[in-house]
């Protein structure tokens, strides 16, 4: 499943131009599964819309479909490059008139025939090859996209008929508003806890910083998933308040109180089929893993935060040190983690969409820590996207290192942050996902506002002059944190 970083570019050549996108009505979606028998597995899909229409562009330069009722077990999604010389064009003009794709069985995974031409798209699938087994009910809407070079023709089957084991059958679908969104967007943080923060300044005026925090995410673009870490059951409230009217769309909290200190959370504009926390060495930290159903499939996150000085990070891995950290060579507390991290990851992440693992690592890149995560074939997204590394003189490409105990760091403009140890660690698109893996670096060049990049790098720049109250605070936390904008088409 792992990829080089290199492959992020090769993955790239066939589909990433600009798309064009056409949402069209769907006339007929019928998708049919034995539970005994693969080989009784059939799909077809009509489209009928003006939306289809000529100039075609030419699929033998590169061609897509993907399909999608979920990403929850025995919800179907199929991913299908198509093979460029099984299509032909149509009358011998593809371009006014259309092509046909013909694959004989068991087919291109299943697909037997597609046909684009004017005012119609019809794909039909059948037989073992075919993956979707329609072991349980589909998310509604069921979505279709089919990508040739820069166009995205793009249905959308709600109101579904007959949705059931084995059997969705849906007509007169609308055209949706638009086609799915087709980035991966992330931001990650360590929101500090401020349990250390004299009394009277309330956790480090933690309400003033979440308020921040917030702003930030909106700035950002309004990232598909928002990671945090240090949140404190006095942090809560303040984040749920924030979830319906941060963004045009409402965050889900992806949350299970865990020990009430130093928990972690997902926000995530996407609904998840599984939520997952997972205890690491000591039973303290712990990997919060969710599974989104997000546009371009199921995209699995990791976010943790591995031990601190306070909870014995450097202590030696004792003599109940699990057996994969002593096979990793891991010689402490906070080694270890990192070992079960990039192994948790290995475990759960089993499809071909990207993944993400995100946190505070405390540790900096050139450690052990670091050296496992890409040992695995996690890309650092910040470093591959062209970033500066860490410049402890000017806190440039820093992310910790800011007084954290009391408000003399938070309320100076100054950046104070010296090492780099918070990271959206990348899990590539594999072999079968039509995903292409570009990043969008610090330039955001396709203009959403998010980007491949630290989070929350300069003081406060939605109130200045930031300062000592009753001025605007200057930091949402003792950390910055990254970016990531992945970009599929």
């Amino acid at each position: 499943m792992r990829r080089a970083l290199a492959a992020l570019v090769a993955l790239a050549l066939p589909l990433a131009a600009a798309a064009s996108d056409a949402p069209v009505a769907g006339s007929t979606l019928a998708l049919r599964a034995s539970q005994t028998s693969a080989n009784q597995r059939s799909a077809r899909l009509v489209a009928r819309d003006v939306g289809i229409a000529a100039p075609f562009p030419d699929p033998t330069a590169g061609a897509a479909l993907a399909l999608s009722g979920g990403a929850a077990a025995g919800q179907c999604r199929v991913e299908v490059r198509l093979d460029p010389a099984k299509w032909s064009a149509i009358h011998g003009d593809g371009t006014q008139r259309g092509w046909r794709y013909r694959d004989p069985s068991p087919g291109t995974q299943g697909i037997r025939r597609v046909v684009l031409r004017s005012g119609v798209l019809v794909v039909s699938a059948r037989g073992s090859a075919w993956p979707c087994d329609l072991a349980a009910p589909q998310r509604e809407p069921v979505t279709a996209v089919l990508q040739i070079a820069g166009a995205r023709y793009c249905a959308a089957f709600g109101g579904v008929l007959r949705n059931e084991v084995g059997r969705v059958l849906a007509r007169s679908a609308p055209a949706p508003a638009a086609c799915p969104d087709a980035d991966l967007t992330v931001a990650d943080l360590n929101i500090l806890h401020g349990l250390f923060c004299p009394a009277a300044t309330q956790g480090c005026r933690r309400s003033d910083r979440i308020d921040l925090l917030f702003q930030w995410i909106a700035a950002s673009g309004c990232p598909d998933v928002v990671t945090l870490q240090e949140v404190s059951d006095a942090a809560v409230p303040l984040l749920t308040a924030q979830l319906a009217t941060a963004c045009p769309f409402p965050y889900t909290m992806l949350y299970q109180r865990t020990n009430a200190v130093d928990d972690v959370m997902i926000l995530s504009r996407y609904p998840a089929v599984t939520v997952e926390p997972v205890l690491l060495y000591r039973n303290f930290r712990y990997v919060l893993h969710a599974r989104l159903d997000h546009p371009i499939g199921p995209v699995d996150v990791f976010s943790t935060h591995l031990a601190s000085s306070s909870d014995g990070a450097q202590l030696a891995c004792g003599a109940d040190c699990p057996a994969e950290c002593v096979a990793a060579g891991a010689a402490t507390v906070r080694e270890c983690q990192g070992v079960q991290v990039a192994n948790l990851v290995d475990e759960r992440h089993d499809v071909a969409t990207p993944a993400v693992a995100t946190g505070d690592f405390n540790e900096g890149p050139g450690s052990f820590v670091y050296g496992q995560l890409v040992g695995h074939g996690l890309v650092d997204t910040y470093l591959a996207a062209g970033n500066p590394e860490c410049s402890p003189a000017n806190g440039v490409g820093c992310t910790s290192g800011r007084a954290d105990e009391d408000l003399s760091g938070l309320e100076s403009p100054v950046s104070n942050e010296v090492e780099r140890i918070d990271y959206v660690f990348l899990v590539p698109p594999a072999a079968g996902s039509v995903c292409s893996g570009t990043l969008d670096g610090a330039g955001d060049t396709d203009g959403d506002h998010s980007a491949t990049r630290i989070f929350a790098g300069v003081p406060n720049p939605f109130a200045p002059p930031c300062g000592a109250a009753p001025e605007a605070i200057c930091w949402p936390s003792d950390h910055e944190g990254a970016e990531l904008d992945l970009g599929c088409q």
